[in-house]
């Protein structure tokens, strides 16, 4: 992968309207598969490639998945990031999930080999000119890219498909979404496709009538209903059970519902979010999710970067989180500039809500429990309990499942029992925290 020279890519520069991303263009040369010859210059920093029509280099190729990679303008290079492809992507022979391409390489996908190049062509994007949008925050070039689209998107009644990793914040996004909107003073109604039974799923979204099933004693409004004139808001939309996906898009075509047992239908008037946190086009490739309700849902496609691609914002986030939580933590003291700084070079898997938890437990219990720091101490060799007559994985299940065990029983204790402020704390789901104390036996009596 070559440029013409070396000038800096992805800069930030002042326009008339606010800020503007420079970037540069990426040449796509495919030397081999279907378009063979087939030379394209599309705008970084992000270029998606696929066989699916939403992708911004549609490759005919059956054996390459609907959204198959990313390519990621990261200062001099273009960075690599296989999108959980069916078949695979690899650079000059070696299979890579996120990696760089070097000059001259070969990428493969599929049938299909081409060569990248990233050329002098210095496109301009417009950037949102805040740090904050609804109740998202964020100074990054990903985040105030993030916050530019979802403004466009929020003034048009188009359909938005967010994707992005557990702890980005998908919910909070749709919200804005809802409020920069016209639709701001309608109801903003949410329904987490992932805990919903396959049996009642079909009366949460439509609704049902009295007598229809056993158990419907009462007419009941499903949710496009109930947000009549607002907006709809459809977490993990890739949980929802396939049978019931062809009548969720017939619904959504025809911005008409029929309730369970009625013989009529109703009309209604919503807007439509739906959020994942796997990517919902792997889904299709596998068959679990139908490709028509993945377009109709995926109008405006939104990716929220994780925390890893924007850890300039964690200061300003630990700073928000502070203040936010200082009073119910009672915290006296605030957060030290070297505590910020650990923050900001750990890695957080759960991204902005392993964040905020960390804070939490930072002001409840002081900075070295919540920055995960334990002074540099290593615990004795005889505290581990190590036994050679085990194999090394069994030893070490066996001491993280006591770890877990007590480090749970001493949170209970310090939160009077109260589930949902130890799994706050620990930085864990609340059903995360009801499991463990059924597996390990810890006291029933504790839940709050």
């Amino acid at each position: 992968m070559n440029r013409d020279d070396d000038d800096s890519t992805n800069t930030l520069v002042p326009s008339p309207n606010g800020l503007t991303l420079r970037s540069n263009k990426i040449r796509i040369e495919v030397i081999q598969g279907p378009q063979e010859r087939t030379t394209r210059e599309l705008p970084g920093p992000a270029v998606r490639i696929g066989s699916g029509a939403d992708c911004d280099f549609r490759v005919d190729d059956p054996t390459v998945s609907r959204h198959h990679l990313t390519l990621r303008i990261e200062r001099n290079k273009i960075r690599i990031l296989d999108a959980g492809s069916l078949n695979g992507t690899t650079v000059d022979g070696v299979q890579v999930r996120d990696g760089y391409a070097r000059p001259d390489s070969c990428i493969t996908i599929g049938k299909t080999v081409f060569r990248l190049l990233m050329v002098n062509t210095i496109v301009e994007l417009p950037l949102f000119p805040g740090d904050r949008f609804g109740d998202m925050l964020g100074r990054s070039i990903a985040m105030r890219a993030v916050f530019a689209l979802l403004e466009r998107a929020a003034a048009t009644d188009a359909t938005v498909l967010i994707e992005g990793e557990t702890g980005t914040g998908k919910e909070v996004a749709a919200r804005a979404i809802h409020e920069a909107s016209p639709r701001s003073k309608g109801p903003f109604i949410v329904l987490d496709c992932s805990t919903i039974s396959q049996e009642l799923a079909e009366s949460e979204l439509f609704g049902h009538v009295k007598g229809s099933f056993t158990g419907a004693t009462m007419d009941r409004p499903g949710i496009f209903e109930e947000a009549d004139g607002g907006t709809v808001f459809l977490d993990e939309i890739g949980e929802l059970p396939y049978s019931l996906q062809p009548k969720l898009l017939r619904v959504l075509e025809s911005m008409e519902v029929r309730r369970v047992g009625a013989n009529r239908p109703k009309r209604f008037d919503v807007r439509v979010v739906a959020a994942t946190n796997r990517p919902l086009s792997r889904a299709v490739d596998l068959g679990a999710f139908r490709e028509d309700l993945y377009y109709r849902l995926a109008v405006v496609p939104v990716r929220l970067p994780p925390l890893s691609e924007r850890s300039e914002d964690i200061p300003m986030l630990v700073r928000h989180f502070e203040k936010e939580l200082s009073t119910r933590m009672r915290s006296k003291h605030p957060l030290s500039q070297e505590v910020i700084d650990k923050f900001s070079g750990l890695t957080w898997n759960g991204n902005v809500r392993e964040l905020r938890n960390a804070v939490a437990r930072a002001l409840a219990f002081g900075a070295g429990e919540g920055s995960k720091s334990n002074d540099g101490r290593e615990p004795d060799v005889q505290s581990l309990g190590i036994r050679l007559d085990e194999p090394l994985l069994h030893g070490r299940d066996r001491m993280a499942q006591a770890y877990e065990k007590h480090y749970l029983r001493l949170m209970l204790q310090k939160t009077d029992g109260n589930v949902s402020r130890a799994a706050e704390l620990a930085g864990v789901g609340r059903k995360f925290v009801q499991m463990a104390m059924k597996r390990y036996g810890l006291r029933g009596d504790l839940e709050s």
